[in-house]
């Protein structure tokens, strides 16, 4: 599943060889989420760490990845995709760790990454997208999923992060 939007490829990370690079990059936005100044958002959960040594996890299953964004071939961004069993017991995916490395803003990897995971679910059969996020510490995420036609959902999950907001897609016909 390649995408290559002008100046920009998304694929699946690519285990072991992506190691370092998922590593970097979900490091960086961990780092990010904690330094925050809204203080909900210095979440780095409990478990965070654990995952991020234990790379790559569950993004090697055959229900999840990890998309990587590329700009001429160094890996800029990432989005992980997981399934996910929502509370009326619908398989779903969930888009997760979205991240763009600050200097490569402004290429619109971040809208890629998006449409890159919900072809993911539309391949895959999913009917919809769920994320979570908290609109305050990363607004220009939370703009986006909203211009891409994501709706405020019910909670799904339990996120303890004071201020989260759940956001649902539709992964139907064409974007």
């Amino acid at each position: 599943m390649a995408e290559a939007q002008g100046s920009y490829e998304i694929a699946p990370a690519r285990w072991p060889e992506d190691t370092e690079h998922a590593l970097r990059l979900l490091t960086n936005y961990g780092r990010h989420l904690a330094a925050s100044p809204v203080a909900a958002a210095g979440m780095c959960f409990s478990d965070y760490e654990a995952q991020l040594r234990g790379l790559p996890g569950k993004y090697a299953e055959a229900d999840a990845d990890l998309l990587l964004a590329r700009i001429k071939g160094e890996v800029a961004g990432c989005a992980a995709v997981t399934s996910r069993i929502l509370n009326d017991g619908a398989l779903a995916t969930e888009l997760k760790r979205l991240w763009v490395e600050p200097q490569f803003r402004g290429y619109g990897l971040g809208r890629g990454l998006v449409m890159a995971a919900i072809d993911w679910a539309r391949t895959r059969g999913y009917g919809t997208l769920v994320l979570d996020t908290v609109n305050e510490a990363m607004p220009e995420a939370s703009a986006l999923y909203q211009s891409l036609g994501f709706e405020e959902t019910e909670r799904f999950n339990d996120n303890p992060i004071l201020g989260v907001r759940f956001y649902k897609f539709k992964v139907t016909g064409d974007q």
